[in-house]
Parts: structure tokens; C-alpha cells; sequence
């Protein structure tokens, strides 16, 4: 798996959970604009950790956004089976030749131990 840049959204505890696991692996990190007119240009896709498949308004607009530019889309239930979730991120990845990833999430996914958990499989 070769992720070259996370792009990051907001400020939150979800994104500082990931700018701090992406400065510990070398993977770069860039905040963004959600109104960024260049984000379709700017990522390869998008990847929205979700718990249960609980979604908020802004990330199904901003999902439906980037697929209608035919961006990629996944998809990371972190209550599912470690091992084969990661797997099939990583597999995803690689599959893709997905570089440059929007990651998106919200902080109850930041206080699930399974997040944490998940990162540390993937690389």
C-alpha cells in the first residue's frame, strides 16, 4: 500500500488522530477546503471511516460530489473484522493506484479503539 498525501478536512480529534499516525509513517498531509472548487482535480478519491454505517449530511454530499466526478469511493466500517477490513482497504489501494486520499470522519470514530487499531494494521 503507497498512500502519498491525506488530504484532511476540519480540525477535529478524527483528523488529528491521522495527521499524527500519517507524520509517524512519513505519509504527507494536507488540509483542505470542503468548498475547494479544485478538489476533484486535487484527490484521487475518498475514504469515509464510518461506524455502523452512520454518516453525516456534509460527508454524503461531498461523497456523492467526488463520485460524480468518477472519483473513488471506500467505504471503512471500523466495528467490522479487523483483518478482513484492513485487508480489503489495502487491497482497495493497491488495486486503485489510489495516491491521493480525502479521509473522512467524525470524532466518535476517533474514541473507537478499533480505529486505532485498524490504522496500525495498514501500515
Amino acid at each position: 500500500m503507497k498512500i502519498e498525501v491525506i488530504y484532511l478536512l476540519r480540525q477535529n480529534e478524527f483528523e488529528k488522530v491521522l495527521a499524527d499516525w500519517a507524520t509517524d509513517k512519513n505519509i504527507d498531509y494536507k488540509q483542505v477546503n470542503i468548498d475547494d472548487d479544485n478538489l476533484t482535480e486535487t484527490v484521487d478519491g475518498i475514504v469515509i471511516f464510518h461506524e455502523n454505517h452512520n454518516f453525516n449530511k456534509e460527508t454524503l454530499e461531498l461523497h456523492d460530489s467526488l463520485t460524480k466526478h468518477n472519483k473513488l469511493s471506500y467505504k471503512v466500517d471500523i466495528n467490522g473484522t479487523l483483518a478482513a477490513t484492513s485487508s480489503n482497504f489495502k487491497m482497495w489501494v493497491d488495486r486503485n493506484k489510489a495516491k491521493k486520499l480525502l479521509f473522512l470522519g467524525d470524532n466518535a470514530v476517533a474514541q473507537n479503539e478499533n480505529f486505532e487499531r485498524f490504522l496500525k494494521h495498514i501500515c
